[in-house]
């Protein structure tokens, strides 16, 4: 399995690349009122309008607002960008690598990953996208 290791404040923070479409530098946004505070409102990606996720409020995390990257997820019909501090790393994982976690922050993490010198949360995807 392909990863894309990032960096949410001080922690790192790993997803299955398949559903990722790009990594872009940081968009401005437009915010959308009464919207939940883990939605940071919506860019213009070369035309089209995409959905701006702030993964550290919806993982409950501190928000340093340090943002460099967007990574770009294809879910079908829409596309949802990433708010993430830095993209570290793409690389390849064997799936038995990843030692499962209970369940935690409503599910989304579902993972632990140990690389050489940090301790990586493998994020469940299809558990954001809900």
């Amino acid at each position: 399995m392909q990863i894309i290791v990032f960096t949410l404040g001080d922690k790192y923070y790993a997803l299955n690349s398949e559903k990722v479409d790009e990594i872009s530098k940081l968009i401005d946004a437009t915010t959308v009122p009464n919207s939940p505070d883990w939605v940071e409102g919506l860019i213009n990606l070369r035309g089209n309008v995409v959905s701006l996720m702030n993964l550290s409020k919806l993982l409950q995390q501190n928000d340093d607002e340090c943002y460099n990257n967007i990574i770009i997820i294809n879910n079908g019909d829409e596309k949802l960008g990433i708010l993430v501090n830095e993209v570290e790393e793409v690389l390849k994982v064997d799936e038995k690598n990843i030692e499962k976690v209970s369940a935690d922050t409503h599910g989304r993490i579902s993972g632990i990953i140990q690389l050489e010198e940090q301790i990586v949360n493998f994020i469940d995807i299809e558990k954001i996208l809900q």
